[in-house]
Formats: C-alpha cells, sequence, structure tokens
C-alpha cells in the first residue's frame, strides 16, 4: 500500500503523517511535487517514495533522483528527455533510472494515452538509463457505487497490464485503486494500491451517498477556546455589515479562528460544538475570528473548547459537512486550513511530534 502525502499530507502535516506511516510499516508514500519529496525526506522518512505527475523538468527530476524518489512517466516525450538529460550527466550519471508510468484509462487528466503505451514499454526495456519500475493509472469516478465506467477503466487497465512479462508483474508494483476502488472494488487493487483520504478518515463513497459507513474515524479536529462572551440585546447586530441580527437577548462568544486561517467564509452557514451542543456561527467570518450563538448554554464560559472540525463525545462536525457548506470538495476544506492554525500532533509513536505550525 502507498500513503498519498502530497500537498502536506492533505493537511494534515506530511512530515509527522510520513514518519508515522513508516513505523507502522507501510510500502510507500508518494508525493505530487519535488519540492514535497525533499520535504518527506527532510522528515526522516527513508522508505520507497514516489513523484506523481511529473517530473516537469530536468531541475524537478535531479531533485527527485537526489531523494531517492521514483518519478512517474506521464507523457511520451518525457522519455527521451530524461534520457537526454541523463546521457549529459544528469543527477552525477546515476545507475539506471527507476520509471513507473501512468498510463490514462479515462481521467483524461494525464497519463500515456493507450496508443503510446507499447512503444514507451519497449523503449524503456531497451534503454539501458531506466529500469521499469511498475504500471499505474487513475479512476475517475470509483466513489459512486453504480459506476459503469470504473468497471471499463479497469479492462482497458487490464488490457495495459497484458503487455508486461510475469517477471515484470513480480517485480514492479502494479496499481489502479485509489481509496475508494481499495476500500470497495477487490477487482482493482492488482499488487498495490494508493491510498489518499481515507487515510484521513475521509471516505468519498458515503459522501456521494451510495455506500454504508465503511468504519473509518477522521484524523484531523479543529478546536479553539471561546475567548471572550458578551450578552447583546434583541436587535443586536454582530460582525460586518451586522448580516445576523439577535431576535432575542443573546450571549455571544468569540473564537479566534477566521478566514485568515483558512476557516473559510462559506462555512459560516453552520454550526460548531460547544459542551456537545451545536451552536450556530452567527454574523460573518473575520480573518481571525468568528462569533458563535452560545445562548442555549448559560454556563458556557471563556476557555470553553469550541470544536470547528471533530467530534465532542457522540457529536460530530464533519469534513464533507463543511464541504457541503462551502460547495467545495472535502479535500479542499483540509488543503486550505492555514499553517497559522497552531497544531499539535497526538500519537504513540515516534512518527507524532508536535506541536507545530497546522491545524
Amino acid at each position: 500500500m502507498y500513503g498519498v502525502v502530497k500537498a502536506d499530507a492533505y493537511g494534515h502535516g506530511a512530515a509527522a503523517v510520513a514518519r508515522e506511516l513508516e513505523r507502522l510499516g507501510i510500502d510507500g508514500l508518494a508525493v505530487a511535487r519535488a519540492s514535497e519529496v525533499e520535504e518527506v525526506r527532510r522528515a526522516g522518512y527513508g522508505g520507497r517514495l514516489l513523484l506523481l505527475g511529473g517530473p516537469e523538468s530536468s531541475e524537478d527530476l535531479d531533485r527527485a533522483i537526489r531523494s531517492a524518489a521514483t518519478p512517474v512517466l506521464t507523457r511520451v516525450g518525457q522519455l527521451a528527455a530524461w534520457r537526454t538529460w541523463l546521457r549529459r550527466g544528469g543527477a552525477g550519471s546515476a545507475p539506471a533510472l527507476d520509471v513507473l508510468v501512468e498510463v490514462d484509462t479515462g481521467m483524461s487528466r494525464s497519463g500515456l494515452e493507450l496508443s503510446d503505451w507499447p512503444a514507451a514499454l519497449d523503449g524503456l526495456r531497451a534503454a539501458p538509463e531506466f529500469r521499469f519500475a511498475g504500471l499505474m493509472s487513475h479512476l475517475a469516478e470509483s466513489e459512486l457505487a453504480g459506476s459503469s465506467f470504473t468497471g471499463e477503466q479497469e479492462r482497458r487497465f487490464a488490457a495495459a497490464a497484458e503487455l508486461l512479462d510475469p517477471s515484470e508483474l513480480r517485480s514492479a508494483p502494479v496499481h489502479l485503486a485509489n481509496s475508494s476502488a481499495a476500500l470497495r472494488r477487490a477487482s482493482a487493487r492488482w499488487s498495490a494500491v494508493r491510498v489518499g483520504g481515507a487515510l484521513y478518515g475521509l471516505d468519498l463513497a458515503t459522501l456521494a451517498g451510495g455506500s454504508t459507513e465503511s468504519g473509518l474515524r477522521p484524523v484531523m479536529s479543529v478546536k479553539a477556546p471561546i475567548v471572550d462572551v458578551r450578552r447583546v440585546p434583541a436587535g443586536t447586530g454582530v460582525g460586518y455589515g451586522r448580516a445576523w441580527r439577535a431576535p432575542d437577548p443573546a450571549r455571544i462568544g468569540l473564537v479566534r479562528v477566521g478566514y485568515g486561517d483558512g476557516f473559510s467564509t462559506g462555512f459560516g452557514r453552520g454550526e460548531v460544538l460547544v459542551r456537545k451542543v451545536r451552536c450556530p456561527i452567527v454574523g460573518q467570518i473575520s480573518m481571525d475570528s468568528l462569533t458563535v450563538d452560545i445562548t442555549r448554554l448559560p454556563s458556557a464560559a471563556i476557555g470553553d473548547e469550541c470544536v470547528l472540525l471533530g467530534e465532542q463525545e457522540e457529536q460530530r462536525i464533519g469534513v464533507g459537512e463543511l464541504a457541503a457548506r462551502a460547495g467545495i470538495a472535502a479535500y479542499e476544506v483540509w488543503c486550505g486550513l492555514n499553517l497559522r492554525l497552531p497544531r499539535l500532533v497526538i500519537g504513540r509513536g515516534q512518527g507524532a511530534r508536535g506541536p507545530g505550525p497546522g491545524p
């Protein structure tokens, strides 16, 4: 299994996540940028590392090789460019370069056209500079239980894999399944899977409404204390533009998290948890703070924990709920949380270190 830790591990903190996944014995990690390769290596991760979606330049290829990452071939022209660069002494004329090949089975985003795959495979086999290190593709809608297109992608990928000889199939990982397919489609698993959102507790299939709960639990919570409480008379406007006015006398709690921390104004039509009670966000979310109506909790006070994302005992504000409020993808909620939020990593393994920057 490969854990996807791109985009700062989907906003969870790539350094700590990488160390913890290595401690737990994961087969490898995957990132999207050369800078992320270097970040994960600086964090102390020493296992197999894939550079998805590139590299886009000889500079990125050099950074990947020097950090012992496996680049992914996504376009026909890359093979010749990489061979020329290596022959000119790129990366210190390293031994044969491991190359993972992505084929496009219908995502239409990146990867070799299936018609180009046979020639690319022949080129890899014939070039002493390269060593074939695996085959992959990406599913477009595996979270949709009724998708017939996922089955079509599986068939296209199987046809591409038929070109591999038995020794290549034994020695090089072949992977198609992302999180949703890894959870529910045995036919898509091949010899490895790439798990992203599921690592952090998100099952897109349940958000899509086509599957029952998978038992995954979210890893991230966003919590902050109430730092001020004030009483306001009926009719009082709260926040910029006084967009919300108290219908009755109210108690308003101030929380120092705002859109400057990545807690979007789009989340403002919802609720937070205080003392296990859902309390509405009132007024516009500001850059540095938000306000909460705690009138239902007469004993709520400064210092009480306010959960913007996460759980308080049996109550939960999930990432899917925030995403639905703002009309964005669930992953975008995580990735948007700003590094200004203090991050505390909690865990028993050596990979769990904190506090540090982040949510």
